[in-house]
C-alpha cells in the first residue's frame, strides 16, 4: 500500500447503526471555519496567545497520534516511509492543511529523521482571516497542524519527532513551511524531550509508544471486528508511462511495458509467455496500438478452440470445393488481417501438421489456402502467446524447434499476479469502477485478504472475484464474507507455498512477510525468524532486497 493510495472515500465512513461519521472505528465531529473562528477569538481573549498555542499544539499532537494509529490499523503500508507520507493526504481529507512533504533523511535504525512540509492553505490561517486581529500575525500560527505532524511522525517513527513552523502565511509569506526532525537532530536529549512534554502537560512519550505497540498487535483482530470503516478504493488506477489500456503499478509490468514499447514499431514476430489469465492478449493489443499498424485490423484466434481441420481453414483460408461444405472461397484470417496484427493465442495447442504450414508463413511471408495451388503473400504481423513452456514441448517432440525460434524473435513474459502484488489494488479499483460507479467499495480486511491470496487464475480470476463480490454485497461495502469462498478459506501463510516453491524460495517469501508484518523493523523480524540480525542482513542481500 502506497501513501497516495488512501482515498477520502475509504478513510471516512458512516456508522450503519447510529449514522455518525466515522474515522476507522472512531466517531468524529464535523464543524466549520466560522464556528472555530469564534472559538479561537474567545480563547484568545481569555487565555492569551502563548497558552493558546500550547493548547493547540497538544490538541494537534493528539490528532496526529490517533490518525497514525487508525491508518496503521486500516492499511498494510509498503514501508514506514509510505505510512509517514500518508499524513499529508490525511491532512487534506480532514481539512487541516493542503500540503506537500519532502523527506530529506529517513533512518529508523539510527533514529534519524528530517523532512519539510509546505502548505498553501492551512485550517488555522483560513480561520485567522475570519478574525479581525492583527497583533497575532508576527509569528507562525499553524500550531494544530505542526502538533498533528509531530504526533503522527512520532507514532510512525517509533521515537520522538518535533515539527516546527519556520514561516507562515500569517506573516505575509507565500506559503507555510514546517520542518520536522527526530529529537536528536534538534539537539535534544531524552530528558529534555520529557521536560518539553511535561511543560506542555503531555504524558511521557514512552507510554504513547507502548500504547501504539499494543494497538498494532491487535490490528488484525480489530480490523475483523470493525464495521463499515473504509470507503472503497474507487479512484482510477495508475496507468504509468503512457501505457494506455494497461492497468499496473508493479516494477515488472513497468519493465514489460517498456519492452513492448520498444518492440511495437518494429516488424519483428513476438512471443508472449505467461500463465492463463495474466493478460497476454492485452499486451498484444497494446503492441498493436503502439505500432504503425494501429489503424489496421487486429485479429485474434485461440488455437485450442478449433479442431485441426477447421483451424487450418480459419487461418489459411480455402478455395471453393476444397472439401465438403466449402461452397464458397474463404480468404482466411491471416489474409483478412491485411497490414494489421494477427494474434495466435495458445500457440502450444497447435497441431504438428499445422505448425509446418505456419513456419512457411513466417519464412516466406505467404499462405497457401486449403485446396489452393498458388501461394498468396501476406503483410500481417504475427504475435503468438502461450501458457505452456514451449521448450519442454520441443523436448517432447510436440512442438517444432524451428518454429519455436521463428516465433521467439522477441519474447515477453507476463508474470503471474501473485508475483506482482502491487497491481492487485489498482486492478481491483478499476474493475469495481467499471462495474459500479460510486460503489462504497472495499473493507480494509477485504483488501488484506486479496493481497495475500495466490490468484491461480490471475487477472481474469481477480476480475471474476470483484464481480462475484459486488453481486453479494450489493450497495454495501465489500466485506470478506462477500468474497468467493476460495479466497476466504485460504490461509495467508499457505499462499506463500501455493505454487510449491523450493525451500530457498519459501524461506525468502516468508522473510518478506515477516518484514512486512514488522513494518521493516529488522530487529523484530530477526527475532520472529529466530535468526541473528547479521544473518537477516545476509539473507536480504542474497534476496537482492535493498535493506
Amino acid at each position: 500500500m502506497l501513501a497516495k493510495d488512501i482515498k477520502i472515500t475509504e478513510v471516512f465512513s458512516q456508522d450503519p447503526e447510529t449514522g455518525f461519521p466515522m474515522f476507522n472505528n472512531q466517531r468524529i465531529f464535523i464543524t466549520g471555519l466560522p464556528v472555530m473562528g469564534k472559538l479561537i477569538e474567545q480563547l484568545l481573549g481569555s487565555v492569551g496567545i502563548e497558552p493558546l498555542a500550547n493548547i493547540f499544539s497538544r490538541f494537534g499532537y493528539g490528532i496526529g497520534m490517533g490518525a497514525a494509529l487508525n491508518l496503521g490499523q486500516m492499511y498494510d503500508f509498503d514501508s514506514q516511509l509510505e505510512w509517514l507520507k500518508a499524513c499529508v493526504h490525511l491532512g487534506t481529507f480532514s481539512g487541516l492543511s493542503n500540503s506537500e512533504m519532502e523527506i530529506h533523511h529517513f533512518d529508523p535504525e539510527n533514529k534519524i529523521l528530517k523532512f519539510s512540509v509546505t502548505c498553501t492553505s492551512s485550517f488555522e490561517f483560513e480561520t485567522l482571516k475570519l478574525i479581525e486581529k492583527t497583533d497575532i500575525t508576527r509569528t507562525p500560527i499553524c500550531h494544530i497542524w505542526t502538533g498533528a505532524l509531530s504526533g503522527y511522525a512520532s507514532a510512525v517513527f517509533g521515537s520522538e519527532v518535533l515539527v516546527k513552523e519556520i514561516s507562515c502565511r500569517a506573516q505575509g509569506c507565500s506559503h507555510c513551511t514546517s520542518v520536522g526532525r527526530s529529537a536528536s537532530e534538534w539537539g535534544l536529549s531524552r530528558s529534555q524531550v520529557r521536560k518539553l512534554w511535561a511543560e506542555m502537560e503531555m504524558n511521557p512519550f514512552e507510554k504513547e509508544i507502548e500504547l501504539l505497540k499494543e494497538k498494532l498487535k491487535k490490528t488484525k483482530k480489530d480490523l475483523k471486528l470493525s464495521k463499515e470503516t473504509v470507503q472503497r478504493l474507487k479512484n482510477h488506477p495508475h496507468i504509468t508511462d503512457g501505457a494506455d489500456g494497461i492497468i499496473y503499478r508493479s516494477h515488472h509490468m513497468n519493465q514489460l511495458v517498456t519492452l513492448a514499447q520498444k518492440a511495437a514499431p518494429t516488424k519483428s514476430t513476438i512471443l508472449i509467455l505467461g500463465e492463463s489469465g495474466t493478460g497476454k492478449e492485452v499486451i498484444a493489443r497494446y503492441i498493436h496500438e503502439h505500432s504503425g499498424r494501429k489503424n489496421q485490423p487486429f485479429r485474434a484466434v485461440n488455437c485450442a478452440a478449433f479442431p485441426p481441420d477447421l483451424l487450418e481453414s480459419e487461418l489459411f483460408g480455402h478455395v471453393k470445393g476444397a472439401f465438403t461444405g466449402a461452397d464458397t472461397a474463404n480468404k482466411g484470417l491471416l489474409l483478412e488481417t491485411g497490414k494489421g496484427t494477427f494474434f495466435l493465442d495458445e500457440i502450444g495447442e497447435m497441431p504438428l501438421e499445422l505448425q509446418s504450414k505456419l513456419l512457411r508463413v513466417l519464412q516466406e511471408r505467404e499462405v497457401r489456402p486449403v485446396g489452393g495451388l498458388k501461394p498468396v503473400p501476406i503483410e500481417a504481423r504475427i504475435i503468438a502467446a502461450t501458457n505452456k513452456d514451449l521448450k519442454d514441448l520441443v523436448k517432447n517432440n510436440s512442438f517444432r524447434e524451428d518454429l519455436y525460434y521463428r516465433l521467439a524473435v522477441f519474447p515477453l513474459t507476463v508474470q503471474p499476479l501473485r508475483d506482482r502484488k502491487d497491481d492487485i489494488i489498482v486492478l481491483s479499483r478499476f474493475f469495481l469502477e467499471e462495474l459500479h460507479t460510486n460503489h462504497p467499495g472495499f473493507d480494509p480486511m477485504t483488501v488484506r485478504i486479496m493481497g495475500t491470496y495466490s490468484w491461480p487464475g490471475n487477472v481474469r480470476e481477480l476480475e471474476n472475484c470483484i464481480e462475484y463480490a459486488l453481486i453479494m454485497a450489493g450497495e454495501k461495502r465489500i466485506l470478506p464474507e462477500h468474497l468467493p469462498p476460495s479466497l476466504v478459506r485460504e490461509d495467508p501463510l499457505l499462499s506463500v507455498a501455493a505454487d510449491f516453491p523450493t525451500y530457498k524460495q519459501m524461506e525468502h517469501r516468508y522473510t518478506q512477510q515477516v518484514l512486512s508484518h514488522t513494518n521493516g523493523n529488522k530487529t523484530k523480524a530477526a527475532k520472529i525468524l529466530g535468526i541473528s540480525i547479521t544473518t537477516l542482513w545476509r539473507r536480504l542481500k542474497e534476496m537482492k532486497i535493498d535493506a
